[in-house]
């Protein structure tokens, strides 16, 4: 009994000893296994750490790779209805327009008249006179340089290729056109590339680069060139325009110069009556500025200071003062140029906005100050303008306002009224000047009627086409009704309509005159939901009657009535798009300023490319 007791001893032992061994073995295999695994978690989570490092150093990178923005020009806070007189750099390609004029000729009470095409010249009467007509560019307002054009600005000289804003403010008795320069805010770098060609031997291209960098420089070029050929009227036209921009912007505080060139040759313009052609050009305009600013003008407090100037070069000058015989000046070339200073400054939060400008222009040798106090309220449902604006360098006084009122979400009134007094008691007094406007909402349009007046002024004449045509005392108050329509009415079926009756044929404005467009404008997002697509295809008539033309003689020229029927299709597939319009479908005959016959049927396509590389 002892021996197999003993025997189990010894065996259980043995076992014992086993059992520790294989636990050292097996808590040394686990401890090796702990480390590995650990080794691995600590690779893994390194790993990770890095892969979100590498993220998060993105996501920080994609975010500095927007820059603070270069200080942009105050805005007018408009009282029309929201986007009818606005168009973004985009929209004013899908606009169609090719010059300032095609933009503007859709406002109640503004005419515009042209020679010929695109390279002719074109000039705009709002109220029958041609001098009520301004234009901003980046905050300086464009003085109208030319000799020959009588103190009136050619609109086919103001460019829009390399803008990427556009703002009318339509007053009482003028009207405003706010331009803003394109600008960039991304160091991706930023092209584009435009080509067009159409008949009359048109042929078009335009060029765009633009890129921010780390630090907040920025640089920006562009360039546009065209040319067309007319065989029936001659008026042959080379135009080539440079743009650049070079800055820095950070922390709210921004400087930048930039420069705009413009130079265009003409040929002589055959007239079909027996008047004077119109003369050959060559001429080079050129404007440029340096600009300090601090913060943008839509929030708080901001101040900026601009130091700019226009030049102008011609060649071939014919002098045009209005109500005075003329005769062409023996010389090869003129030069002309004007500085212009600005110093702004405003304050904004929330619906109020209030803003002060001091212009300084040096004339001749003799400097004249032009001072202007803005303000506006804007909500929803009610908006108010109001301006003060001593001219200095033509000696006048405007103080307007404006306003617009929703009371419910169907019905708007809308309305401008300015008083103008000049230092000259030559002229007519105190002249008063206002509109009015009701419109219903039936959908997404709104449809109105107003009314419109003017006290009696002395109209200036459209010399550039005739150094004969005589500035017209204007006797009696200009007034005149029109009626809008404006917006989709169905679907993505939508019209632009305005159409202006005049009290009397007098000054140079047609006593009935309407322009309506019918379009659509989709982009099919139940098939293309990304957006990617979208097609705008419209069809616009044009309708006017007479419009009469003093010489200094007594005897009258009258333009003829006319109908005229355009067309236009534009097709967007992601960053590119299709361009094709067809202008007096019908080729219908006609003339806006008489003795110049207006081009024939004219087709023009082409391509607008960005590209982000």
């Amino acid at each position: 009994m002892h021996t197999p007791a003993g025997a189990q001893a010894r065996d259980t032992l043995r076992t014992r000893a086993d059992s520790l061994r294989a636990d050292s073995v097996a808590r040394a295999r686990l401890r090796a296994d702990s480390i590995a695994l650990a080794r691995r978690d600590s690779l893994v989570s390194d790993s990770l750490m890095r892969e979100d490092l590498e993220i998060i150093a993105q996501q920080a990178k994609r975010a500095d790779s927007i820059k603070a923005p270069i200080t942009r020009a105050e805005s007018p806070v408009l009282t029309e209805h929201p986007g009818v007189l606005h168009w973004t750099r985009e929209q004013i390609g899908s606009a169609g327009a090719l010059t300032l004029g095609d933009l503007l000729e859709a406002i109640p009470g503004f005419t515009v008249f042209r020679s010929g095409w695109i390279g002719s010249p074109e000039q705009g009467a709002f109220l029958g006179d041609f001098r009520t007509v301004r234009v901003f560019y980046d905050g300086l307002e464009m003085d109208p340089l030319d000799p020959r054009a009588g103190g009136v600005p050619d609109l086919s000289f103001i460019q829009l290729w390399q803008l990427e804003d556009v703002r009318i403010e339509r007053g009482a008795t003028e009207l405003r056109v706010y331009l803003r320069s394109w600008n960039v805010r991304s160091v991706t770098p930023s092209t584009r590339v435009d080509i067009g060609t159409g008949d009359l031997s048109t042929n078009a291209y335009r060029g765009y680069f633009g890129r921010r960098f780390s630090r907040g420089e920025v640089l920006q070029l562009g360039a546009y060139q065209y040319s067309t050929r007319d065989p029936r009227t001659i008026g042959d036209a080379d135009q080539l325009s440079l743009f650049g921009r070079a800055g820095w912007a950070a922390r709210g505080f921004s400087v930048d110069a930039s420069f705009l060139r413009t130079r265009r040759e003409r040929t002589e313009q055959l007239r079909a009556i027996e008047r004077d052609n119109l003369p050959a050009l060559d001429a080079t305009l050129t404007n440029a500025y340096l600009r300090a600013g601090w913060v943008d003008t839509t929030r708080g407090m901001w101040a900026q200071l601009m130091a700019g100037s226009q030049a102008l070069r011609q060649g071939r000058l014919i002098d045009s003062t209005a109500g005075t015989d003329t005769a062409a000046v023996d010389s090869s070339e003129i030069r002309l140029s004007r500085p212009q200073y600005l110093a702004a400054v405003g304050w904004s939060r929330r619906s109020l906005s209030l803003s002060a400008t001091t212009r300084v222009r040096n004339i001749n040798g003799t400097s004249f100050i032009s001072p202007m106090l803005r303000g506006s309220w804007e909500t929803s449902r009610l908006v108010l303008s109001g301006t003060a604006e001593r001219r200095d360098e033509v000696e006048l006084t405007r103080v307007e306002g404006s306003a617009r009122l929703e009371p419910l979400p169907w019905i708007a009134l809308s309305g401008a009224a300015s008083r103008t007094s000049f230092d000259d008691k030559t002229l007519s007094g105190k002249p008063l000047a206002y509109r009015g406007e009701v419109a219903v909402r039936f959908r997404r349009m709104w449809a109105g009627v107003g009314y419109l007046s003017r006290d009696p002024v002395r109209l200036a004449a459209p010399v550039v086409f005739d150094t004969g045509f005589r500035a017209v005392g204007d006797s009696a108050s200009a007034t005149g009704t029109f009626v809008t329509a404006r917006g989709k009415f169905w679907k993505d079926i939508g019209v632009d309509l305005a159409a202006t009756k005049w009290g009397a044929e007098r000054g140079f404005r047609p006593t009935y005159q309407a322009r309506t467009r019918f379009y659509i404008d989709t982009s099919w997002p139940s098939r293309f939901p990304s957006g990617n697509l979208n097609i705008l295809f419209a069809v616009t008539h044009d309708y006017r009657t007479q419009v009469p033309f003093l010489l200094d003689d007594g005897v009258i020229l009258r333009s003829n009535q006319y109908r005229t029927l355009g067309m236009q299709l534009e097709i967007r597939l992601l960053q590119a798009t299709l361009s094709y319009q067809f202008r007096n479908v019908l080729n219908e005959a006609y003339e806006q300023v008489p003795g110049f016959l207006a081009p024939r049927p004219v087709q023009f396509y082409g391509v607008r490319w960005n590209f982000f590389n």
